[in-house]
């Protein structure tokens, strides 16, 4: 089975909250990899410039990346092989050495399903708070701010589109809350420019 992948915000959001995904691709004649990711749909495109049919067929989620290189490593090394660089072992078989080497370890795996469904959630709240800020005038720091960056950056010609420029807001607001910070810092949101010093408040 083909494993639905974070997309845009919801990528955003695992990346800032820093849990790390040990992942089962396979080739649909069978051989098997397992890796680590903290973005699969990255990870996928990678994967397949080698194995253009590859599929990530199943994820599960870990703390940090200490933990996933420890299942990685112990899956692969007690997998055969094969010539391609892949296991000989089908994802059915990968997917539960995972499952198996995780419980033997003690690292407690969270479905991928589940983070996918956290990540939504997260998501649309953080979609709403933006909204509500900008119906009720508190971004106007925000616009100010880019159109101040934007007018500098064209002098060097650099760009950002405004959507660019609210994904960045978006994954700083993420941040914000998951490390309980109580500002938002333009310096974060847009990449430094000479001439130019956000002393924008939040």
């Amino acid at each position: 089975m083909v494993l639905k992948l974070p997309r845009a915000a919801e990528r955003e959001y695992l990346v800032v909250y820093g849990i790390v995904a040990v992942y089962v691709a396979a080739l649909p004649s069978g051989p098997a990899l397992v890796g680590i990711s903290r973005d699969l749909l990255h990870s996928l495109r990678s994967l397949r410039r080698r194995w253009p049919a590859l599929q990530i067929t199943a994820a599960f989620w870990v703390k940090d990346k200490t933990d996933a290189r420890l299942i990685c490593r112990e899956v692969n090394s007690s997998l055969a092989r094969g010539q391609q660089g892949l296991l000989v072992a089908n994802a059915k078989t990968a997917q539960r050495k995972v499952e198996n080497v995780a419980a033997h370890m003690g690292i407690a795996l969270t479905e991928h399903d589940t983070v996918l469904l956290r990540a939504r959630s997260a998501v649309a709240f953080i979609e709403e708070r933006i909204a509500q800020a900008q119906a009720a005038g508190e971004l106007s720091w925000f616009n100010s701010a880019y159109r101040a960056w934007r007018l500098e950056a064209k002098q060097q010609g650099r760009g950002m589109s405004y959507a660019e420029a609210r994904a960045r807001l978006r994954q700083n607001i993420f941040r914000q809350i998951l490390t309980n910070e109580t500002q938002i810092n333009p310096k974060r949101i847009f990449p430094p420019l000479q001439g130019i010093d956000f002393s924008v408040s939040g």
